[in-house]
């Protein structure tokens, strides 16, 4: 038995052997080509699933927003009406300045000396009489007097004490004329009379001060208003 195997063995026919080897590479062929193709699909399958992941990663970094339209406002015709043209009056003829327009305009110390005077001529003033204070107000006669000794050079319109009436003179009590202060404010004008200092407004004895002058002081007894030279004493009759 063992000797009819090694005859065949040793003369084995060359298309036996070639046939094996066919039938061996057919089998492996196919395998390899199945698992590449499980291969490429597996691929595929990876690269999609990393592209849609690459898509979705895009859209959410690079949103796009959308801008809607603005609405467009809605217009509505009113109605008609018709325009009725005004009817203007004739332009009348300029009417003549006013009075107040026509004057001419005067400085306010001016204006208070030109009234003080008139109602000083009104009052019948002359160098023996007083001035009356019913007539003329003590206030505008102070005003007079202050515009008139602006330049410092003592003027005044009221008669002094010793032109006046006997009968007057005998109603001014006697006094000493002790100091005379002039300022241009009012508050630092002052006289001193029988040792007792006066300001403007003040009373002694009966007598006001009206009005302190740079040369003479105003002084005013019953509404009856005369002035008196600075630092001469007065001694009644």
């Amino acid at each position: 038995m063992s000797s009819v195997l090694k005859a065949l063995r040793n003369q084995q026919s060359p298309l036996l052997k070639a046939h094996s080897q066919v039938a061996l590479e057919s089998a492996v062929k196919p395998a390899m080509a199945l698992g590449r193709i499980v291969i490429l699909l597996v691929s595929l399958i990876v690269a999609a699933g990393i592209g849609w992941l690459g898509v979705q990663y895009w859209l959410s970094n690079n949103t796009v927003a959308v801008v809607e339209p603005a609405p467009q406002a809605s217009y509505q015709l009113g109605t008609i009406a018709a325009v009725i043209e005004p009817q203007w009056p004739e332009s009348e003829p300029e009417q003549e300045q006013s009075t107040a327009e026509q004057i001419t305009a005067v400085e306010p110390s001016e204006a208070i000396t030109s009234s003080a005077q008139r109602q000083a001529e009104n009052s019948v003033v002359s160098d023996d009489q007083t001035i009356d204070l019913n007539q003329v107000s003590p206030e505008l006669l102070s005003a007079f007097e202050n515009a008139l000794n602006e330049d410092g050079e003592g003027r005044s319109v009221v008669p002094t004490l010793a032109t006046l009436s006997r009968d007057f003179q005998r109603t001014v009590p006697s006094f000493s004329y002790d100091g005379h202060q002039y300022s241009s404010r009012a508050q630092a004008r002052w006289v001193e009379l029988a040792g007792v200092r006066l300001f403007e407004g003040e009373r002694w004895q009966g007598l006001t001060v009206l009005t302190i002058a740079p040369a003479h002081v105003v002084l005013s007894r019953n509404n009856q208003a005369f002035q008196q030279p600075a630092l001469e004493d007065w001694t009644k009759p």
